[in-house]
């Protein structure tokens, strides 16, 4: 196995864990991301669950899976898109931070956030990365 390989499993099995979190404890992932769920409109939950929960943990469970057990042109094939999702998430910041001045826009937090999703992006494209050096 090669080093980009370990770091984009460490990366994805991060993702999976934030999975996890958001699947069994939607009130945590609530707070990460700053949302409550709102009472007037059931089903707020589920959304954790979901989003947060099961859709984060399945798709960086099976980019994990495909790099452990895929050829490696198939494990590139499920790691870039879920790397280009993690760098979509920084865009957004940007977006926010450029254009939400008065709505939460200018939080300090939003870099931080955006060096963690740049890096994580960076990280689950290591296989890539290293392939192509």
């Amino acid at each position: 196995m090669h080093f980009g390989e370990i770091i984009a499993l460490i990366a994805l099995g991060f993702g999976a864990a934030l999975g996890m979190g958001g699947l069994f404890a939607p009130d945590w992932a609530a707070r990460i991301v700053r949302l409550k769920a709102d009472p007037e409109r059931p089903g707020g939950y589920s959304e954790f669950r979901a989003t947060y929960g099961g859709l984060f943990l399945m798709l960086h469970l099976t980019a994990l899976l495909m790099v452990l057990q895929a050829p490696p042109a198939m494990a590139l094939a499920a790691v870039l898109p879920v790397s280009a999702g993690w760098f979509g998430a920084a865009i957004g910041r940007v977006f926010a931070m450029s254009l939400d001045r008065g709505k939460g826009g200018e939080a300090k937090i939003l870099p931080v956030w955006m060096a963690i999703e740049i890096a994580l992006g960076l990280a689950i494209a290591a296989p890539f990365l290293q392939f192509t050096a």
